[in-house]
């Protein structure tokens, strides 16, 4: 089976992920560790507050290919913050799918689940984009109410969950949800989310078991 970490910070001084160069690879030294094949860059973007150049993130992006020697392959993506813009901003090519194809990991408000949640993603998704909501597991709404999810998978959508939620790294809520999630197959991909190289690692492979 094919080990993909599809969320990571593992981009440097880029968001609240990871601190250095140094840091970096060593979190790729761990990914390796864990067998894991590929690894997508997600850092995080936020609308007014924190936006991410296009062309400023492919320079990032080379300097991370070009001092990384190992054998994961490194692929370019985005963690999106929920915003009504999103549409607007992808049709003027301001933010990407992981491997800048269709496949766009969004993040929710940890503690709130959006009224134009389910407007957005549907006109995301008739511009071709495949919606990808990151760690619905640690979303306090969606803990209170698993049925939010199922509305989102109806629709469409894919949902990512953080190998850490599985192993209690989160707290006891998000590892209850993690787990009712897999147990009723609502979990489509595994990520990391990985901002150091110490307690939020590239650490996968035990989640993946």
């Amino acid at each position: 089976m094919t080990r993909i970490d599809f969320h990571s910070h593992i981009l440097w001084n880029v968001d609240d992920g990871s601190l250095s160069k140094e840091m970096t690879l060593d979190m790729l030294s761990i990914a390796e560790e864990e067998k894991v094949q590929c690894i997508c860059a997600t850092p995080h973007f936020i609308i007014n507050e924190q936006e991410i150049d296009l062309e400023e993130y492919l320079e990032r992006f080379q300097l991370l290919t070009e001092a990384y020697k190992g054998n994961v392959n490194i692929l370019p993506g985005l963690e999106l913050y929920m915003n009504p813009k999103l549409p607007e901003y992808y049709k003027k090519g301001k933010i990407f799918g992981l491997n800048r194809k269709k496949y766009m990991l969004i993040e929710l408000p940890m503690r709130d689940f959006p009224i134009y949640t389910r407007d957005v993603f549907y006109e995301l998704s008739i511009l071709g984009v495949k919606p990808i909501i990151a760690h619905p597991e640690r979303n306090l709404k969606i803990q209170q109410s698993p049925s939010l999810l199922m509305e989102l998978l109806d629709d469409g959508v894919f949902a990512q969950m953080n190998a850490g939620s599985l192993l209690g790294v989160y707290g006891q809520a998000a590892k209850d949800s993690a787990e009712l999630f897999v147990k009723k197959n609502m979990i489509h991909l595994l990520g990391s989310d990985a901002h150091n190289n110490q307690r939020r690692s590239p650490r996968i492979s035990k989640a993946y078991r």
